[in-house]
């Protein structure tokens, strides 16, 4: 008896001598084969709550990261290879009272609980990065990814079908390499082997709710509102460029047949080509005013360059050459051709109540006497005229004198303010002369000389000849001398195209 105690403390003790089952004493009455097969048991056991555990790790690591609520699917292969070394996990703080199998699970579910918390903690960041660095272009997610080559456990893990109500909704099939040493354990992202597109979004729903949209439709949609566009653009653009052809093609014309018709540009105002227009298109242009404009000029210019045939204006005995309307333009001195002719649309306007006498008649006059100027009436009746205009040419300057014959009332006016009334009294002796050689003795006394000091005045030296015909035209129509010096360019403008038009026109 005492010989068989003395060998089993021998064989204990070569037992701890060599390490075997350092991790379950106390199981004394098993063998020895029996216990390196519950230990072997022991460590698949815990393996497996290991990779339980995870998963489950991974699969809460995925949600924190992704934002994933419910609805989430992850699907894990395992490939694993062969382990050329043994584990060996000794059992730290286990509690060696009681049951041999409760104590040993309570140390296995304390191992497999810590390893988890460290993986679920890599996990999480591993992943959080790796939606961080998720880059979407157009619906197309890829991921950034680092190889690592795997020596022990190689986890490919799948992420399908994920979706968030409330930010975005696309599918990411991100691959992870998850390796387990001896030291701790690490996550690497392992690179894809297939890129999935993400799907696209659209608010088809009139409550404002996202809904997915398959990529290829999206892509037909967009791919339809974008022709859709570029042929609007298109037809804009290209009704645009009609519309300026149209309105170019229009301003030539016009500019064509004013040239043909007044032989220059010199009456040509801005306004006459905007209410052209305007009439034309029924639009109005002044909004492009610029545009207009600057093509008027460069049509001005190419029409300029030609060569014109010689141009005229001949209304009853009176002609007229270009050079004589361009006495017209800027501040140039009226010739008597423009005068008289004036003159003569003056008395057709007023139906000859008026009667405009030649602008040569006072030199005549004064050169010749009564018996110079007696023919100038034989077939007119002064006397049954209602207003007399006297045109007045003193070699450098230009005045009118009027006579009221109703009135018996001889008037001056005078654009420089220059109170000439000897040449008003030359028209009065020449009136009492007429009437007694015409036996009209109500008209042989009686008259009074005036000078009509508020009428509109000059403030030049070069306007005078424009002033006296505006003068007549405003008298002969009944119509008050409402103008100053800043209308005169557009009196002139007026009187050039009224000449040509041989008639007056009824706006000032």
């Amino acid at each position: 008896m005492h010989r068989t105690q003395s060998h089993q403390r021998k064989a204990k003790h070569l037992m701890r001598k060599k390490g075997f089952m350092s991790s379950i004493n106390g199981v004394s009455h098993l063998t020895r084969r029996a216990k390196r097969r519950l230990y072997c048991k022991l460590q698949l056991w815990m393996w497996r709550k290991r990779r339980e555990k995870c998963r489950f790790g991974i699969l809460r690591a995925k949600k924190q990261a992704c934002g994933i609520s419910s609805g989430s699917c992850l699907s894990v292969k395992t490939h694993s290879q062969k382990n050329k070394s043994k584990v060996v996990s000794p059992l730290v703080g286990c509690d060696a009272g009681g049951s041999e199998d409760r104590g040993r699970k309570n140390c296995l579910l304390k191992l497999c609980e810590s390893v988890s918390m460290s993986k679920t903690f890599i996990a999480s960041s591993s992943l959080q990065n790796l939606v961080t660095d998720t880059n979407v272009f157009a619906g197309n997610a890829t991921v950034p990814t680092a190889t690592v080559p795997s020596q022990k456990t190689e986890t490919l893990v799948q992420l399908s079908d994920v979706t968030d109500p409330v930010k975005h909704s696309h599918t990411v099939n991100p691959a992870l390499s998850i390796d387990a040493d001896a030291r701790g354990l690490t996550t690497h992202f392992k690179e894809p082997r297939t890129s999935v597109l993400a799907q696209r979004l659209a608010i088809d729903d009139p409550s404002g709710q996202l809904t997915s949209v398959p990529q290829d439709q999206a892509a037909n949609k967009d791919d339809e509102s974008i022709t859709s566009k570029m042929k609007t653009a298109s037809s804009s653009a290209s009704q645009t460029d009609a519309s300026v052809k149209v309105l170019t093609k229009d301003i030539h014309e016009f500019l064509n047949d004013f040239y043909k018709i007044y032989g220059s540009f010199i009456p040509l105002q801005k306004s006459d080509v905007l209410r052209h227009l305007k009439r034309r298109f029924n639009t109005d242009f002044s909004d492009r005013k610029n545009v207009i404009f600057t093509e008027v000029t460069k049509c001005r210019t190419a029409i300029i360059q030609r060569s014109v045939p010689s141009f005229r204006v001949v209304y009853k005995k009176h002609t007229l050459t270009l050079d004589d309307l361009s006495t017209l333009a800027d501040q140039n001195w009226l010739n008597d051709q423009v005068m008289n002719m004036y003159g003569e649309l003056i008395m057709e306007s007023a139906l000859h109540k008026v009667h405009f006498l030649n602008s040569f008649f006072h030199r005549q006059l004064m050169t010749k006497g009564y018996d110079g100027v007696k023919r100038w009436t034989k077939q007119v009746d002064l006397f049954s005229k209602g207003l007399l205009l006297v045109p007045i040419h003193l070699e450098v300057h230009w005045c009118l004198v009027t006579a009221d014959v109703v009135k018996k009332k001889i008037c001056l006016y005078d654009s420089q303010g220059n109170a000439l009334l000897k040449v008003a009294r030359n028209i009065l002796k020449y009136l009492m002369t007429e009437a007694k050689e015409k036996k009209q003795t109500a008209f042989e006394s009686g008259w009074a000389l005036s000078f009509d000091e508020k009428s509109p005045q000059q403030t030049n030296e070069n306007d005078c000849g424009v002033f006296v015909l505006e003068y007549s035209r405003c008298l002969a129509l009944e119509k008050p001398l409402q103008f100053s010096q800043k209308d005169i360019p557009k009196i002139r403008k007026r009187i050039y195209k009224e000449l040509c038009d041989c008639k007056l026109h009824e706006q000032g």
